[in-house]
């Protein structure tokens, strides 16, 4: 029960190789070695949000006024921000990087987050959303430049892109 260090690293990685000023996230135990990293980066300013919706719009102001951030948080809270994403977000063409954290499968502890995570990525397509997973079939040295690619996918199709990131043990 718990996170692969080994993982968060290469997320970290990827991350610092965008140059990224912003850091919005919700709270979460797994992604919790990330997050500690960017709230000790002097140059990185970091908003913990209690929604996703909400993470959405700060995210969407910050590309707006040409701003390097990015958003990370739990799959299962994809819902709470569909409306944010596709009304607002793919509407006005805001170019956003999510990073969402797979929850269910192996290695999970809360067995309410089962039935919901594994339909998350049917969910993001089924919205029209256009989303990578990094898991065990992508080898972990990739991950840093699929990151950094995802968010350069995002600034040139004026569009969030989610990457699905399994961190888990």
């Amino acid at each position: 029960m718990g996170y692969r260090e080994d993982a968060c690293a290469a997320v970290v990685q990827g991350l610092e190789a965008i140059g990224i000023q912003f850091f919005i996230h919700i709270p979460d135990t797994f992604g919790a070695p990330v997050i500690t990293h960017f709230e000790q980066q002097p140059g990185v300013r970091t908003f913990p949000v209690a929604r996703e919706e909400e993470a959405i719009g700060i995210a969407s102001g910050l590309a707006m006024t040409g701003k390097k951030g990015v958003l990370f948080c739990q799959d299962v809270g994809l819902g709470n921000s569909m409306v944010a994403l596709t009304t607002f977000a793919m509407a006005y063409h805001v170019p956003m990087l999510v990073l969402a954290i797979r929850r269910g499968g192996f290695g999970e502890f809360n067995a309410a987050v089962h039935t919901y995570s594994e339909t998350a990525p049917d969910m993001v397509e089924a919205m029209r959303l256009k989303a990578f997973t990094l898991d065990y079939k992508v080898p972990l040295d990739q991950w840093p430049r699929a990151i950094q690619q995802a968010y350069d996918y995002a600034h040139m199709t004026h569009r969030p892109i989610i990457v699905f990131l399994n961190i888990k043990e």
